[in-house]
């Protein structure tokens, strides 16, 4: 059996490095208009990394003329581990009262994988590899044995 890659979208740092990013060790993207793929109240809700692999993926399956996967796999890498990060500085310091759940929901390694199948109400298999650098890889060999 021969698996392909009909298309891809993708939201990457843009060419011009400067030295601040550099220094940081971030770089910058070129993003899309959000308010394309989200509304209004999910753009507030929702975190940078979940607007872009998200974003990305309706780009991807737009470009393919697919209207509902027969799966949604994602590879994270690191999953959402800024968003978990900033969930558990806020429970530190409000001492675990007053806490609003959103963080925390959309702080879950499968956060992109959910987000992806709620936009697009598709009730298929779900998976998301955050396996490092070996994500992509799990997340091709598991598209690879889907039936």
């Amino acid at each position: 059996m021969a698996v392909y890659i009909n298309s891809i979208g993708q939201i990457a740092p843009n060419s011009l490095v400067n030295s601040e990013q550099i220094a940081t060790g971030k770089l910058t993207c070129i993003e899309p208009d959000y308010s394309a793929f989200f509304d209004s109240r999910t753009l507030r809700r929702i975190s940078r990394i979940i607007k872009m692999g998200t974003a990305s993926a309706m780009m991807a399956l737009k470009n393919a003329a697919v209207e509902i996967p027969d799966a949604i796999i994602v590879g994270t890498g690191f999953g959402c581990q800024e968003d978990t990060s900033l969930f558990l500085r806020k429970l530190i310091t409000n001492k675990e009262e007053t806490l609003n759940p959103t963080p925390f929901i959309f702080s879950t390694h499968n956060s992109i994988a959910s987000q992806i199948a709620l936009l697009l109400k598709c009730h298929e298999y779900n998976s998301t590899y955050s396996h490092r650098n070996f994500s992509f890889e799990a997340a091709l060999l598991d598209a690879f044995f889907i039936d």
